[in-house]
C-alpha cells in the first residue's frame, strides 16, 4: 500500500486543528474531573474547618452540566455548579448560617442547570435548618413540661431479716399524676428481681422482700451484690409525640451474703 507523504501531513494538521477548536469550545475546558470534587471529602472537616476549606477554594473551578447527570436525565444537560458554592451550601446545610449564602454563586450554562447551587437554593437550605432547630427546641421544651414534677425516689432503706433475707423499702415524692414503673435490679447480671407498674397521684412507699437464694443464685464468692432500684414515669402520648419512658432516678445499694 502506497502513502502520499503530503496527504499524511495534511491529515495530521487537520486533526490538530480540529483538536484545538474542540479545546476552545468544549464545555469541559474549564471543568474539573468529577473525582476531584472536594465534596467527597466534606466528612473530614468540622464546620469551622470546612469554612476555611471553602474560603480557600478557587472561585472558578466548576463541574459542567455534561459531567453530572447530563443529557440522559434532562435531555439537554445536567447540574452545573462551582465547587466553592457547593462547599458553602454544605456548610449552610450543617449550620443554618444564612449569611453564607451571599458567597454562593450560581453558574449558568447552556448545557447545565445551576439553580440547585444558587443564593435562592442556599436560603431555602438555611431556612429548613432553622425550622428543624426551632421544632427541636419546641419539642424539648414540651417534653420537659410534660415530665415536670414527676415522682421520684426520695429515700431507700434496706433491712436484714432473719434467715438471710432482706427487705427493701422505697419512698417516693412528686406531684405529677400518672403511671410509673419501679424495678429492683441485680446489677451484676442485669436480672430484674422485682417490677411494678403503679398509678401515682400522691407520694407512696413500696417494699419488697428478697430471699438469699434469688440474690445469690449460685454465684461464687465474693458474695457482694450491687443492686439498684430504678423508677420511670410512663409519659402518655400526645398529638405530636408518641408515648415514652422517662427515668426519674436510680438508687444504688449493695447486699452482702457473707
Amino acid at each position: 500500500m502506497h502513502t502520499i507523504p503530503g496527504l499524511c501531513i495534511d491529515r495530521r494538521l487537520r486533526l490538530a486543528a480540529i483538536t484545538c477548536v474542540l479545546g476552545v469550545f468544549s464545555p469541559f475546558a474549564g471543568a474539573q474531573p468529577e473525582n476531584s470534587d472536594p465534596a467527597i471529602h466534606y466528612d473530614r472537616y468540622t464546620p469551622s474547618q470546612l469554612e476555611a476549606v471553602c474560603e480557600a477554594m478557587s472561585s472558578t473551578r466548576y463541574i459542567s452540566g455534561l459531567t453530572d447527570g447530563g443529557w440522559g436525565t434532562l435531555g439537554i444537560g445536567g447540574k452545573t455548579y462551582y465547587y466553592r458554592s457547593a462547599c458553602y451550601m454544605e456548610l449552610v446545610r450543617r449550620t443554618g448560617r444564612a449569611e453564607l449564602c451571599a458567597k454562593v454563586v450560581e453558574r449558568r450554562s447552556l448545557l447545565g442547570d445551576g439553580s440547585n447551587h444558587s443564593p435562592k437554593a442556599c436560603a431555602a437550605v438555611a431556612a429548613a435548618y432553622q425550622a428543624r432547630e426551632k421544632q427541636s427546641a419546641e419539642d424539648v421544651a414540651a417534653f420537659k413540661a410534660s415530665v415536670e414534677g414527676a415522682f421520684k425516689i426520695s429515700e431507700l432503706q434496706v433491712q436484714i431479716l432473719p434467715g438471710g433475707r432482706w427487705r427493701v423499702e422505697v419512698h417516693t415524692e412528686g406531684q405529677r399524676v400518672g403511671n410509673y414503673q419501679l424495678q429492683l435490679v441485680k446489677v451484676r447480671d442485669g436480672a430484674i428481681l422485682r417490677e411494678e407498674t403503679v398509678a401515682l397521684s400522691r407520694p407512696e412507699n413500696f417494699q419488697w422482700e428478697l430471699s438469699r437464694a434469688e440474690v445469690v443464685a449460685g454465684t461464687s464468692l465474693p458474695n457482694i451484690f450491687p443492686m439498684a432500684v430504678r423508677m420511670s414515669y410512663l409519659v402518655p402520648a400526645s398529638a405530636s409525640r408518641p408515648a415514652a419512658e422517662h427515668s426519674t432516678g436510680i438508687r444504688n445499694f449493695t447486699l452482702s451474703a457473707e
